[in-house]
Parts: structure tokens; sequence; C-alpha cells
């Protein structure tokens, strides 16, 4: 049997290659605005959003490029080999269909946006560029489905930071050298494009490896369809899910109450990054295990998120009115701050959930995640409608949570893991409970305030330890060994 790598190492590197993009966009965003202005980039920024959209035409194929592989972990190479060239041909086919629909769309869009007449006039010979971008995209998806089906993290990460560089600074050269016009900053996108394509067909060439011991074949389009299909109903239905409290608030409320709702959301929605990499980490490990072993798996990572989130959520939830002060001010701040403690309470759900989701994916049972969504979708909308009607934006924050609850209790009914872990999660969500009726109840930085936020952080923190004691004792030491390194360099000072 093939030797796996370490889960935490794998964990570690895919929340790494997480933060890596983040800080990149971070960097680059002011220097764009500085050179093109905010007209030109958010121009561009509608064609990458549109653009990346149109990934739903991957019809889930690269997740199923991975589950597949995974499965194959200890087959001849030639069957995995014959599931990537399978892969690779229908996505580039769906990658072309899916181009020259967004070039025709993208006529329509030119006349819904009103972007002015120079710069529609700017973007319209860049048409071409764009469409090219979808096949491109569709081959890179499957070649980093195939790394993730090998458990090939860390050339996939390694992949990720150029990569990413790429995207951003390409087109940002190319405006500095030909001038801030979109044709050349769309041209710099697909050129980045190209370069990625080839940076991540040259580690999958290497690492995966190619050999082309085996070449596509009939009978795996009816496996992938089948499978990936189900990926691509949820790929459509989670951005629906994710976006419509937003467009539902700017046309009920208007667009500053967006911004209210839109900062402290994404300001919360960073925790995603720990769970996210761990289900990255998690699913072509449970694809290649039985039933009983993915459960234990699933069981035990539900168990060891639930300690490390809910600390992390305790504090949070409490810090978010002092951080928002700080970070831009105390009048937007009174506004938005009951908006991402509600979303921090749905958040920790939908973190949970996920390695749920990330189970009956992996385990042959993709359907049942994607008719979830579909079903929630309109009570949720109904839902929000009423409560963004009667509670503004609060209650927009708290439909969303609402709906993460009932798609959670779901997923954990479906997923038929052990019950204890369920059970286990009771204590945690009081906790959870406990420090949003705080915020509620004591007004932000006052005594009894900071008295709640201390003693449900060590409630929380005292559960975390009980739940996960060789965690902790790895912390501890981890703290031990730093606090004796500076006691070492105090004394040689």
């Amino acid at each position: 049997m093939t030797e796996k790598p370490s889960l935490k190492r794998s964990a570690t590197l895919n929340f790494v290659g997480g933060i890596l993009p983040m800080f990149v966009a971070l960097v680059t965003t002011p220097i764009y605005l500085h050179h093109i202005g905010a007209g030109r980039y958010g121009v561009l920024a509608i064609v990458w959003m549109v653009q990346g959209y149109f990934g739903f035409l991957d019809l889930g194929l690269s997740s199923a490029t991975s589950n597949r592989i995974a499965q194959l972990d200890d087959a001849p190479h030639r069957e995995r080999e014959a599931v990537l060239w399978t892969a690779m041909l229908l996505n580039a086919a769906l990658g072309l269909v899916g181009g020259i629909a967004l070039y025709a769309l993208m006529h329509v869009l030119l006349a819904y946006f009103d972007m002015g007449e120079a710069l529609r006039v700017e973007l319209l010979p860049a048409l071409p560029y764009v469409a090219c971008l979808v096949p491109l995209s569709n081959l890179i998806f499957v070649f980093n489905g195939a790394l993730v089906g090998r458990e090939r993290f860390g050339t996939l990460n390694a992949v990720t930071l150029p990569v990413t560089l790429m995207y951003q600074l390409v087109p940002l050269g190319a405006a500095l050298v030909f001038g801030p016009n979109l044709r050349y900053l769309v041209f710099g996108t697909l050129v980045a494009g190209v370069a990625a394509l080839a940076v991540t067909a040259i580690a999958v060439w290497c690492v995966f490896p190619l050999r082309l011991a085996g070449g596509p074949r009939r009978d795996l389009v009816g496996q992938l369809f089948s499978y990936g299909a189900w990926i691509s109903v949820t790929s459509l239905a989670q951005p629906l899910l994710e976006t419509a409290d937003r467009l539902m608030i700017g046309h009920a409320l208007g667009p500053q109450a967006v911004t209210y709702y839109q900062v402290p959301f994404n300001l919360a929605a960073r925790v995603r990054l720990f769970p996210n990499a761990i289900v990255r980490t998690l699913f072509p490990r449970l694809s290649s295990l039985d039933a009983a072993g993915a459960a234990a798996l699933s069981s035990g990572a539900i168990r060891g998120l639930a300690a490390a989130l809910t600390p992390m959520t305790v504090f949070g939830i409490f810090l978010m009115h002092p951080f928002l002060t700080l970070w831009v001010g105390q009048e937007f701040a009174s506004r938005a701050t009951s908006v991402g403690e509600a979303i921090l309470v749905g958040i920790w759900i939908n973190s949970l959930a996920s390695i749920a989701a990330c189970h009956l994916q992996a385990t042959g049972k993709p359907g049942i995640v994607a008719r979830f969504q579909a079903y929630e979708m309109l009570p949720f909308f109904a839902l929000l409608w009423w409560m963004l009607n009667y509670f503004g934006v609060l209650g927009a924050a708290l439909a969303w949570s609402a709906r993460c609850l009932l798609d959670g209790v779901l997923l954990f009914h479906a997923a038929r893991l052990d019950a204890r872990p369920a059970r286990k999660l009771v204590l945690p969500a009081l906790i959870i409970v406990a420090a949003y009726v705080g915020t509620l109840v004591f007004e932000p930085l006052t005594w009894p305030s900071i008295a709640v936020w201390l003693g449900m952080t060590v409630v929380s923190l005292v559960w975390s330890a009980r739940t996960e004691p060789q965690a902790w004792g790895r912390v501890l030491d981890i703290v031990a060994s730093m606090r004796n390194y500076t006691r070492r360099w105090a004394q040689s000072q």
C-alpha cells in the first residue's frame, strides 16, 4: 500500500496556501487602484468574477477526478492516468463551449453594466481573451484535482503561490508597460493563465506523474459525469445561498446597507480558512478509506475542529466591536457589529457541517449535499426577505445563520456518523449561544461585558482542553519552549 502523507502536515500546507493569496491580494489591490484607477479596476473585477462563475462548467469533473484517483491509490498507475486524460479531454471540450457562451454573454453584460462608453470601447476588443480564460481554467482545475487525489498538497500549494502572483502581477505589468487600457489588462490575465497552466502541467507531469501509460477511456466518462453532476449542482447552489443576502439587502435597503453587512461578513468569514484547509486535506483520504475508517476519521476531525474553533469563535464574538471600531471607526462599528457577531455563530455551525458534507461527497454521496442545498433555497429566500424587512441587516445575518443551522442538522443526520461527536457538540453550541447572548445584553467594553468575555473564553478553553487533551498538551509544550527560549535570550542580553 502506498504510504500516505501526514494529515497534519497536509492541513498545515493547505492552511498556509490559503493565507498567502489573501496577502498577495491585499498588497496588489492598492497598486492597481493607483495605476489604473477605480473604474478600470472595477471593470476588471467584474470580468474576473464573471469568468470565475463560468467555472461551474467544469461540471464537477475536477472533484470527480480527485475522488476517483484517490480510490485508485493502490491500482496500477495506468488506471489513474486514464482517469486524468479522460477528465482533461472532457474539461477541455466543456471549456471551449463555456468560452463561446461567455463571449456571447459578455456582449449582453456590456450593455447591462453602466461602465461608460470609454471603458466599454476599451474592453470590447478584449472579449476573445476573456473567452479563452474558461478552457484554461478548466484544464488547471483538472490538474489540481489530480494532485489533490494523490494528496500532493506540498506541490499543489507550491504551485499556487507563483500562479497567484502571475494572475495579480502580469496584468499590472502589462498596464505599466503598455498603458492602463483594459485590453492590455485582460491580455495580461490571459498570458498569466497560459503560464499558470504550463506551471501546473509541469508539476503534474513530474509529481503525479504522467508517464503516457494509459489514455482516455470511454467507460470512465459516465463515472466521472455521474459524480461530477451533483458537485456542479452544489457549485451553482452555493454561490446563490452565499450571495442572495447581499442582493436582497441592496434591493431593499440600498448600497450603503450592503456595506454594513459585507464588511463584517468578510471579517467573520476569515475563520473559514482553517476548516477549508481541513476539508481539502480530508477529501482524498476519505475517498480512499472504507466506510468504517471514513466515519472514524470524520468523527475525529469534527471533534478536533470544534475544540479549535469554539474558543476562537467566542473570542471573536466579543472582539468584533472593538476591532471594527479601531479598523473603520465608531459609527460604522455601531451599525455593523451585531451583523458580524450573528454571522460568526453561523460560521461556527457551517465550518463543522463542512466536515459532514466532505464525508458525504468523498464516500460517493454528493447528491445528498446537492439536494439539501437545492431544498434550502426557497425557504431561505423567504425567511431572508421576511427578516430583512422586519429587522434590517441584522435580520439578514440571523437568517443566514439559521440556514447554516438547518443545513448542519441535515448534513450530520445524513452522514450517519457515530452519535458521540454530535452529542459532544451540544455543550460548545451552548457556549457559543451564551457568548452571543452576552453581547446582546451588555454594552461593549463595559465591566460586565469584559467579565462575560473573559468567563466565556475560559469556559470554552477548558472544554477544548478536556475534549482534545493531547493537542492541548502539545500547545502547552510549545508555550513552555517559547518561554524558556525567551528567558534564555533575556539572560544573554
